[in-house]
């Protein structure tokens, strides 16, 4: 079974979901800010489950100015093949629902191969910078 997860159910389902979120973390957000956004709703939650969770989705709603997008950004779980459609047909249903323009998936290079009727668009490059903390003593 394919659901969204209200925010009032959270804490009957974190304790499942956090390990697989946790997963899919990279260092720009940790379990905290995951579950800090889905408590504000500035974060969706898309969960499969068969007597346990088997997948968690995270969606945000973006609103650029020319265009209002459903962006999945993290997602972990066990069986994809099992959950992977449907749980995509699910987000385009809440995306038109709340007349997104499209769906958006930020994820590693191997979902490309796992999403159907999805175009790459862009490559996303990134680059850490180091800062040198530069101390000036007023005499």
């Amino acid at each position: 079974m394919i659901t969204q997860v209200p925010k009032e159910d959270l804490h009957l389902i974190w304790n499942e979901v956090e390990p697989l979120i946790k997963k899919a973390l990279d260092d720009t957000y940790s379990a905290r800010d995951i579950l800090d956004g889905l408590v504000k709703n500035s974060f969706q939650l898309f969960i499969s489950w068969e007597n346990k969770v088997e997948s968690a989705v995270i969606t945000e709603v973006v609103q650029y100015p020319q265009k209002k997008i459903c962006r999945y950004f993290l997602a972990g779980g066990n069986n994809m093949d099992n959950w992977l459609e449907p749980i995509q047909q699910t987000i385009e249903k809440f995306a038109k629902y709340n007349n997104c323009d499209a769906v958006e998936v930020a994820g590693r290079k191997g979902w490309a191969k796992k999403l159907k009727g999805y175009e790459q668009k862009v490559y996303l490059f990134s680059k850490e910078l180091s800062w040198v903390k530069v101390v000036i003593q007023v005499v």
